[in-house]
């Protein structure tokens, strides 16, 4: 999951206001929608904690509630048979990775072990319980997690699995999976995902020639990695939520001002969705070079046609288009550049 924005301060009279519903509404349940009703150990009166939908392209709020007596409760509906949603505390310390269905549910959960929660009536978690002690007990979560898509093809979980792993296990083993998968399924959410990866994904590897595509820059501009044909390029795939990209940043910019005057040249593809967390980085880390962005995250259509499912990760191609080195880093960059520019 990628990395959340700090929440903005609440003003007191809403805190206020959500206490009271909050502490009124224990017990009263919906007969229609949903019902989490939650006990807690360890966690101080009006500890303020949320319920997010996380099954879209952006993360939605739903809920949110103080813990009173170590207690806690939300109410809603939701459209689908269930949803992917995380309860967590405000500073994210602690969270939970849940299936929402429109039933009563329960969850029991200790601060410091809120990932280990027990969650009773959704039917939809039970399943997700089912497959979390099956790779607790074998071990091998991608042999687990695959024989889990082809013994439940009509589980949304399964197409949740293949829609998060698609890139990284590679087209063949994904077509293979997804034509398993439910009519339901394709049609979901994460099976249009997992339907776009198949359809982009050119299954590029070191020794191929380079795929082409093009994208708007910081300044609105279209660029096309063809447009840098002649010259040495490290197609560069990075987001400024991305910790070990912004520590890769200072080396690129050491590598471009060594060697762009013989031919080298940076394109860095941002799988950003926030266009002022983008152009912000870009601007502080000195990344003269072009960047683009379709500022759609991990679903760049660039990032589809790669089968990038790690960042940072980047592609070095020579002057005649081929792909000459995958991933360097640091000083392997250098070092293989001095190697091709001596």
């Amino acid at each position: 999951m990628t990395d959340k924005k700090r929440r903005k301060k609440i003003p007191f009279h809403f805190l206020l206001w959500a206490l009271l519903v909050s502490i009124n509404s224990f017990g009263q349940g919906k007969s229609k929608g949903f019902t989490i009703i939650g006990e807690t150990v360890g966690f101080a009166d009006s500890t303020f904690i949320y319920l997010d939908d996380i099954s879209g392209s952006n993360g939605t709020h739903m809920d949110s509630a103080y813990i009173v007596n170590n207690r806690f409760e939300y109410s809603g509906s939701i459209k689908r048979k269930t949803i992917l949603a995380t309860i967590e505390t405000q500073n994210y310390s602690d969270y939970k990775f849940l299936w929402v269905e429109n039933s009563v549910m329960n969850i029991k959960a200790e601060k410091g072990r809120f990932r280990n929660a027990a969650i009773t009536g959704s039917k939809t978690q039970e399943k997700q319980d089912e497959l979390d002690s099956a790779i607790a007990k074998h071990g091998n979560e991608k042999e687990q997690e695959m024989l889990f898509i082809d013994q439940n093809p009509s589980s949304i979980i399964s197409a949740y699995i293949l829609s998060v792993y698609c890139k990284g296990w590679g087209k063949d083993t994904t077509e293979l999976l997804y034509g398993k998968l439910s009519k339901d399924n394709k049609e979901s959410y994460y099976g249009r995902n997992i339907f776009k990866f198949i359809s982009f994904n050119k299954k590029i590897g070191i020794g191929d020639k380079y795929a082409d595509f093009s994208q708007a820059n910081t300044q609105g501009h279209t660029v096309k990695l063809s447009d840098y044909k002649g010259k040495v390029v490290l197609l560069d795939f990075w987001a400024s939520w991305c910790g070990p990209c912004v520590e890769e940043n200072p080396r690129l910019v050491e590598a471009y001002k060594e060697f762009k005057d013989k031919g080298f040249e940076i394109l860095g593809v941002s799988a950003d969705n926030d266009k002022k967390s983008w152009l912000n980085t870009v601007k502080k880390d000195s990344l003269v070079w072009q960047n683009v962005s379709e500022l759609n995250g991990d679903e760049n259509t660039a990032v589809l046609i790669y089968g990038v499912s790690y960042f940072p990760s980047n592609y070095l191609i020579d002057r005649d288009g081929t792909i000459i080195a995958k991933d360097l880093r640091g000083d392997a960059l250098a070092a293989k550049l001095k190697e091709i520019f001596k």
